[in-house]
């Protein structure tokens, strides 16, 4: 039984791991994200990168294509320097040259790449970055990641994810292409501890399973992940492998 495609936001939002604040301090390492600059956060989601970014003391507009995102991400940085654009991000609307960085956290891979990227060089001021940022969970052998991705595909055949790596060198070629240069990139591993609960749901709303299954069905491999966890990983919270990974290019 296939349902509506949509994720329930709040559900996704309020169990993905956020971005480390290791994130914001390589980056401003890297001359991104001063205080003071204007950051634009692409395809925002809840706007942990907005409020990460708006707390340093930059001036951070947010931006997403869903209205319940931007309602999550109202609520997550009420207090401060922080506007919210609906728009698409192949598409904003937003006014040439208006941001010193842009920062696309978990959502490249959901658009239209190039047009995306040529979008983001006429936003950025010459000299200003563009960074594309992910923090995924690592599936390794015998790990709990590749346990629940298991799970995943006995209940979705068909789910075409998993597996992952968590480094993505075709959007260094996105960048390049629309005119970003001194490409580089950096990762780093480490264990995102989760409550037992909070991996469950976590798992319920992933792509695979919510909108994808009756609630039944829903309610059913939920139960099938609860044994998993009793049986292989019982201890509390869970320690699940992450892999941060980040690029960042310079406008011309």
């Amino acid at each position: 039984m296939l349902l509506d495609p949509g994720q329930d936001a709040a559900t996704f939002s309020a169990y993905h791991a956020g971005f480390p604040l290791q994130l914001r301090e390589r980056l401003q390492a890297l001359g991104f994200g001063p205080a003071k600059s204007r950051i634009l956060d692409l395809g925002c989601g809840q706007g942990d990168l907005a409020k990460m970014f708006a707390q340093a003391g930059c001036s951070v507009t947010a931006l997403d294509i869903s209205a319940a995102q931007l309602d999550l991400a109202r609520e997550n940085c009420a207090g401060l320097d922080v506007t919210f654009v609906q728009a698409p991000a192949e598409q904003s609307g937003l006014d040439n040259a208006s941001f010193d960085g842009v920062i696309a956290g978990q959502c490249w891979h959901w658009l239209d790449r190039r047009r995306v990227a040529a979008e983001m060089a006429r936003l950025i001021k010459s000299g200003g970055f563009l960074s594309i940022c992910h923090f995924d969970w690592l599936p390794l052998p015998g790990n709990v990641v590749a346990a629940a991705e298991d799970l995943i595909r006995k209940w979705n055949p068909v789910w075409p994810m998993g597996g992952g790596t968590g480094i993505y060198p075709q959007w260094l070629g996105d960048m390049a292409v629309a005119g970003f240069e001194s490409l580089e990139s950096f990762s780093s591993d480490m264990a995102a501890p989760h409550a037992r609960q909070e991996w469950r749901a976590r798992l319920r709303a992933t792509v695979g399973i919510a909108g994808r299954l009756s609630p039944q069905l829903i309610h059913d491999f939920d139960q099938d992940v609860g044994r998993m966890l009793d049986s292989r990983f019982p201890g509390e919270p869970l320690m699940v492998p992450h892999r941060l990974w980040a690029t960042l290019g310079r406008r011309k």
